[in-house]
Order: C-alpha cells, then structure tokens, then sequence
C-alpha cells in the first residue's frame, strides 16, 4: 500500500508556499495586535521640518535707512580750531611773504607762491575734519575761513614789506629818522587804506589764481579725512 509522499519542510520551519517558495516571516506584531506601522496618518513623514524664522517686516516696504558714513564730530569746537588755524596760517604765510621779499630794491621785489595757500588750506581743512566729522556745511565755513587767512597774509605781509623798506631808507639817511618808521601794525592797523591800495597796485592775475588755491585744498583735505 502506497503512502502520501509529504515534502520535507525547510530549516527554520517555514512552510512551503505553493510553487516552490517558501513563506515570508510575518512582521513582528506590536503591542495591541498590529504589524510594523507604515508611513500614514499620524505619523511624520520623512525628517522633520525645521521652524521657519520669522522674517523682519519694514514699514512700507522699504529696508531701513544705512547709517550715516563718517565720524560724528563736534561743529563748534572744529570752528573755533579753524579760527585759530586761519590766524596762524595768515601770520606764517605774511613772514614767509616778507621773508622772501627783496626789500632792498626800489621798488622792492616780492616774490609770488602758490603752495603756502595750499599748506594754510589744508591745515584748516584738516582741523575742520578732525573735530567736525562729514559735515559739509563745515567745509564751507573752512573754505572761507581758508581763503580770508590767505588775503590777511598777503596785507600783512606787505605791511611787514613796507616796514622793511621804510627800516631800509631810514637807515641809509640817517639823522633819527628811524624813530619815525612805522610798525608793520601801524601800517596794517592805523594805514589800511594805504596798505590796501599799494596792495592792489602789485598784485596780478597769479595773485588771484594762489589765492583760490586755499579754498580749494581745505575742502579737499577736509572731504579725504572725513571719508576715512
């Protein structure tokens, strides 16, 4: 009598599907009688999402004006340091004017220059920069004060010219006529008008040109500063 010939299982005791292969393992169950969770409602897909940061809201649109460039400063002071350059620029500018004047000519021969305006401007510039920060209404004001101190310089330094020349001739007739030598203060003070029209008298186109120059280098030098 023949037997039903059964097939033998695979190790491991997993049965045989039909067909030749053999069963899957079940997904371990959890607790409560459900299989391995999948990706559904109520669970987070994928990494979790990061919280978005709250962007800045500008009124009206428009980002916030930049900051003012340039160092702040204070105006009054700067003015009052620009004064006191000016009046020793116009003094130094006067003796240099007198100083390369030669006086022992008649009439006397003075000798033009451009770089000491430019020297009295920019050293006005550069207190007006220093002290008073990117102000340009203060750059003005130094290019004034600039330009005042250079014509101050010239009058003055012809009235030390006509001292010279005064000294000079007293010294050639003698007879005490050195005691009466004016001062280069009573010329500049007590003679102005005098002063003033010698002085137009000598003065020419180059005069004015080197005179523009002081302006001119106080406002550069004070921009160059303040922008740094």
């Amino acid at each position: 009598m023949s037997q039903n010939w059964q097939q033998p299982q695979q190790p491991g005791g997993y049965p045989q599907q039909p067909g030749g292969y053999p069963q899957q393992p079940a997904p371990p169950q959890q607790a409560g009688g459900y299989g391995t969770p999948q990706p559904g409602y109520g669970y987070p897909q994928g990494q979790p999402q990061q919280p978005q940061q709250p962007q800045p809201q500008y009124g009206g649109g428009f980002p916030p004006p930049a900051p003012p460039v340039g160092r702040p400063g204070n105006p009054m002071l700067a003015v009052g340091a620009a004064i006191v350059a000016a009046l020793v620029g116009a003094f130094l500018y006067a003796f240099l004017l007198s100083a390369m004047a030669d006086t022992d000519k008649t009439p006397p021969e003075v000798t033009q220059f451009g770089y000491a305006g430019v020297v009295v401007g920019a050293l006005i510039g550069l207190a007006i920069a220093k002290l008073g920060g990117r102000n340009t209404g203060l750059w003005v004001v130094g290019a004034v004060l600039a330009l005042a101190a250079v014509f101050l310089g010239e009058l003055y330094g012809y009235a030390m010219i006509l001292h010279d020349v005064m000294s000079n001739y007293a010294d050639k007739i003698g007879g005490g006529a050195s005691s009466q030598v004016l001062s280069s203060n009573e010329i500049f003070f007590d003679h102005f008008s005098d002063l003033w029209k010698s002085w137009k008298e000598d003065s020419d186109a180059l005069t004015y040109i080197f005179m523009a120059l002081a302006p001119v280098a106080a406002v550069s030098t004070a921009y160059r500063i303040s922008n740094r």
